[in-house]
C-alpha cells in the first residue's frame, strides 16, 4: 500500500540456528547435539524494525527473503510489532540467511553462515518501494546487507527527502568515499575509531572521536554507542555526553540495535537529537537487564516507566 511512514527501515533478516555439543567436531566427524532452538532474533534489520515498533513508531520494512520458514519468521516477527512488511519481497532464486551456532561445554563455539537473501534484493525494487513510501520522515539501513545496496537506498531516500540513518556494522573492508547523504551515522567505540582512522587503543576521548568521523567519512552528525559508558553525539557542531544508567546486565546483545530504534522512534516524534539519545540510553539500559534480543525489547509504556523511575 502506498503511504508515507515515521520509518523505513532496509536492512538484514536472517535467522540462527543454535545447538550445543560436548565438544566442537573435527573434520568428518558426526556428533550428538542437544537445545537445538531458533532464537527470536531476525538480524540487524529486523530486530530495529521491531524496537521501532514497540516504541511507538510507524514503521514499514525493505528486504527480500526466500519462500521458505525461515522468511516467514520474519514477517511474522515483524507484524506482530506493527511492522509494515508489504515491501519485503519473497523470492524462488535463494533461501533466507540463517546460520547454525555450535557451542560446547567450555563455552566455545563455531559458526557457519549462510549467503544473504538481500543480496537479490533488486535496486529496481528499492526504487518501487521508496517511491510507494514517498513522504516517509526517517530511512535506516546497514551493512547486514550488501553496502552498495543499503548506500543506494540511502541516496534514494535522502532524494526523496527523507533523513537518513547509517549503522556501519559489520565495517565496509573499503574507503566508503564520502557519505554526505547520510545524516546520522549510528556507530560503537570500536566502529568509531576505526572510521576515524584512529587505532584501537588510541588515547583519545570519545568526545574527541565524534567529530573525527564526521570529517573522515563526510557524514552529517555522529552518534556513538558506548555500552557500559553511555553516549556521545556529535551534532551541529556540538558535541554532548550521555552517562549510563546502572543496571544489572543479564545480556547486551541487541542493545545496539535498540538504541538504535529508539533515537529513531523519538527523532520521529519531535525530540531534539539531545533528547532521542537521553531515551535511547534508557531504553537500550531497559533491555540489558533481560534475556535475548525480540523477546527482551521493551514496549513504549515500559521505557516512560523506566525513565520515570530513573531520571
Amino acid at each position: 500500500m502506498s503511504r508515507a511512514y515515521d520509518v523505513i527501515v532496509m536492512n538484514s533478516h536472517g535467522v540462527g540456528q543454535v545447538c550445543y555439543v560436548k565438544r566442537l567436531p573435527v573434520l568428518g566427524e558426526s556428533l550428538r547435539a542437544w537445545n537445538w532452538h531458533i532464537p527470536e532474533d531476525g538480524g540487524k534489520g529486523c530486530t530495529v524494525a521491531v524496537s521501532l515498533g514497540r516504541l511507538g513508531a510507524d514503521t514499514a520494512f525493505i528486504g527480500k527473503v526466500g519462500n521458505d520458514a525461515w522468511g516467514e519468521l520474519g514477517f511474522k516477527w515483524m507484524e506482530a510489532a506493527g511492522v509494515n512488511c508489504d515491501y519485503l519481497y519473497t523470492t524462488d532464486e535463494v533461501a533466507t540467511g540463517t546460520g547454525l551456532i555450535m557451542i560446547d561445554e567450555e563455552g566455545n563455539n563455531t559458526i557457519v553462515d549462510g549467503d544473504s537473501s538481500f543480496e537479490k534484493l533488486e535496486e529496481s525494487e528499492i526504487d518501487t518501494a521508496l517511491e510507494a513510501m514517498k513522504g516517509s520522515k526517517y530511512f535506516i539501513t546497514g551493512f547486514g546487507m550488501p553496502e552498495g545496496k543499503a548506500l543506494y537506498g540511502a541516496r534514494k531516500a535522502k532524494s526523496l527527502g527523507m533523513t537518513t540513518l547509517l549503522n556501519p556494522s559489520p565495517l565496509p573492508d573499503h574507503d566508503m568515499g564520502g557519505i554526505d547523504y547520510i545524516d546520522f551515522i549510528v556507530l560503537n567505540e570500536v566502529e568509531a575509531k576505526a572510521l576515524a582512522g584512529l587505532p584501537n587503543d588510541t588515547d583519545k576521548s570519545y568526545e574527541e572521536i565524534a567529530p573525527l568521523v564526521k570529517e573522515k567519512q563526510k557524514c552529517q552528525s555522529v552518534i556513538m554507542t558506548l555500552g557500559e559508558d553511555g553516549a556521545v553525539t556529535y551534532h551541529d557542531g556540538k558535541v554532548t555526553r550521555f552517562e549510563p544508567i546502572k543496571v544489572d546486565v543479564v545480556d547486551t546483545t541487541g542493545a545496539g540495535d535498540n538504541f538504535l530504534g529508539a533515537f529513531t522512534a523519538q527523532l520521529a516524534a519531535g525530540k531534539s537529537v539531545e533528547e532521542a539519545a537521553y531515551y535511547a540510553v534508557r531504553s537500550s539500559a531497559l533491555k540489558v537487564t533481560r534475556q535475548g534480543t525480540i523477546p527482551a525489547f521493551p514496549f513504549k509504556a515500559e521505557v516512560e516507566e523506566f525513565i520515570a523511575q530513573n531520571p
